[in-house]
């Protein structure tokens, strides 16, 4: 049977999920409260191989989501999955730790509404805990990251100006069009690959109000992941790397039609560090160090060439279990703004 136009869903929400079943009540009871009409939004839950108690959960949501369960093979596979069936005219995704306040779905609808050149919205949102305690009010303002960027802001993602948290954003099906199919083979960094390509097809909108809360617990925020493990600090650098060299064949293959302007080496630059960082944590520092000409590619500012000189003196001469110490050092200085440097 056909389904009429009026009836089908304005808004299809996918979440994947794996082993969160603590925390998913949470956030389908957050899309359930949405002061939008519930027939207009559509809920696709899939379950990327959970043990744990995520499917007794979730059968208490019979009628009202899509249920799919599939075997383990990570978020890229899981979103794909949801996007093959999702019918909404507006795509958006919500991590399973994660919840929307109850007028998000309605302003990100409205922000569609009112420019419809616009192809893709995001919103900042406060942090909680694993408890659901405010542990900070803004993500962005507190991790350093910039506000209110909007129009062709390909460069401010590409570069780690603006963090693409999933729960964030929504687009357009036409522009996820464009990217569907996710590469299954990126592990992490799926949010940066996806806006980084939506960003070059669409103009984006900012909406300056707080509409979601980001649940960070253990090491799920990933520029924190691994610090404690120099082996976990290795596999994220060579994930990342990876998930870069997927976005820049993406971009280039875009070439007939995307902004001209895009520079690929902001990529390229990145890339280099993190493959540098997983070379020398995995005992190969000869081939990290012969990475080191590539921190300087293409067109530098000063904070570029600061950070390829610092990336070479730690290649050249910093012991690898050194390695996790100073990340956290990093970190701790960019959360404070006093520099930025993107791990």
């Amino acid at each position: 049977m056909t389904m009429n136009k009026q009836d089908m869903p304005e808004i299809s929400v996918i979440i994947p999920t794996y082993n969160n079943g603590r925390f998913i009540n949470s956030a389908l009871e957050s899309i359930l409260c949405q002061t939008s009409p519930e027939k207009k939004i559509e809920i696709i839950v899939v379950d990327d191989g959970s043990t744990d108690a995520t499917r007794d959960i979730i059968e208490g949501y019979r009628g009202e989501i899509t249920y799919i369960y599939q075997k383990n093979t990570g978020v890229a596979c899981a979103r794909n999955t949801g996007l093959s069936i999702a019918r909404g005219g507006i795509i958006t995704f919500l991590d399973a730790d994660d919840i929307w306040y109850e007028k998000r779905i309605q302003r990100i609808v409205e922000s569609f509404h009112n420019d419809r050149d616009i192809g893709m919205v995001y919103h900042p949102f406060e942090v909680i805990d694993e408890k659901g305690i405010t542990i900070h009010q803004n993500f962005f303002r507190t991790f350093g990251y910039q506000e209110h960027l909007r129009g062709c802001i390909t460069r401010a993602i590409l570069s780690g100006k603006l963090f693409c948290g999933g729960s964030s954003f929504a687009f357009k099906r036409e522009i996820i069009d464009k990217i569907y199919p996710i590469p299954e083979d990126i592990r992490r960094g799926i949010d940066y690959y996806m806006t980084v390509v939506a960003s070059c097809y669409t103009k984006v909108e900012y909406i300056p109000d707080i509409l979601g809360k980001y649940r960070m617990h253990g090491s799920n925020l990933t520029m924190f992941a691994g610090h404690e493990n120099p082996e976990e600090l290795s596999l994220v650098n060579r994930d990342f790397a990876h998930m870069r060299q997927k976005t820049v064949e993406k971009i280039q293959s875009m070439s007939a039609f995307m902004d001209k302007t895009i520079d690929v080496n902001i990529v390229k630059r990145i890339q280099a560090k993190e493959t540098i960082f997983y070379s020398i944590l995995n005992g190969q520092r000869v081939a990290g160090i012969k990475r080191i000409p590539l921190l300087f590619k293409g067109s530098l500012s000063v904070k570029d060439l600061f950070n390829g000189i610092a990336v070479s003196f730690m290649a050249l001469f910093i012991p690898s279990f050194f390695y996790p110490k100073l990340v956290r050092v990093y970190d701790h200085l960019k959360r404070f703004k006093i520099i930025r440097f993107q791990v």
